[in-house]
């Protein structure tokens, strides 16, 4: 999650208590956090500051979080904003389906499920062309690169083209004979030069990162 590092939140809460000791936990990840009650201040930080993310609660001292959020869409469709809000009434989740929201949280959260929900913000800001294999692997296809702990890990055309089919196919299974067609480019391979791939590229990163579904063909892990 060390990207965070470099991202403003805004966080508007107006529980006293609560926003104080969650703004603790948010300030070790975030590069700053701007805590306010109402919409008026989160509007004028806004407007005065670079906000990267948002996490709102619905109940606010002047308004509604969802009216907040709602109108920044009118100008703003694309920072990530999350609702963290103790209501479950099932209008206001209706409401919050088109504001294409990163999250709705129901609070109280515990401490691994708050960690999850900035790990799900964490994982919002990956370019888009590196796909987080694991938490020690990526994978940049732009630059057709696999990184292990932070280390380039050399690859072959054929390893590329079958990890790059593999990421395609997210966690499907793919099988033997699509393996053939778009990684070998229907050129006959042996199920043994296959699996001699595939332990090649999980020597190369001393990880199981693909498995062997008995029978049938390939996975991500």
């Amino acid at each position: 999650m060390d990207r965070l590092k470099n991202l403003n939140l805004l966080f508007l809460e107006d529980n006293e208590e609560f926003a104080k000791n969650t703004k603790k936990i948010l300030s070790i990840h975030f590069k700053k956090v701007f805590q306010v009650n109402s919409i008026k201040d989160a509007t004028q930080i806004m407007n005065d500051y670079k906000v990267d993310v948002i996490i709102s609660d619905i109940k606010l001292t002047d308004g509604n979080g969802l009216d907040f959020i709602q109108k920044l869409r009118h100008n703003n469709d694309k920072i990530p904003a999350l609702i963290l809000s103790s209501y479950r009434d099932e209008k206001l989740l209706l409401r919050a389906i088109p504001l294409n929201l990163l999250a709705y949280k129901i609070k109280p959260l515990s401490y691994d499920n708050f960690m999850l929900l900035l790990k799900e913000i964490s994982l919002f800001f990956i370019p888009k062309n590196i796909y987080k294999i694991s938490d020690n692997i990526s994978y940049n296809s732009s630059l057709k690169e696999l990184r292990y702990k932070n280390k380039k890990i050399t690859l072959t055309k054929q390893e590329i083209l079958f990890l790059e089919y593999v990421l395609k196919n997210n966690h499907e299974i793919i099988s033997h004979e699509m393996i053939q067609i778009n990684v070998w480019e229907n050129k006959f391979m042996s199920d043994s030069a296959i699996k001699n791939l595939i332990l090649r590229l999980r020597k190369k990163v001393d990880e199981e990162f693909i498995v062997n579904v008995q029978g049938v063909g390939y996975k991500l892990a």
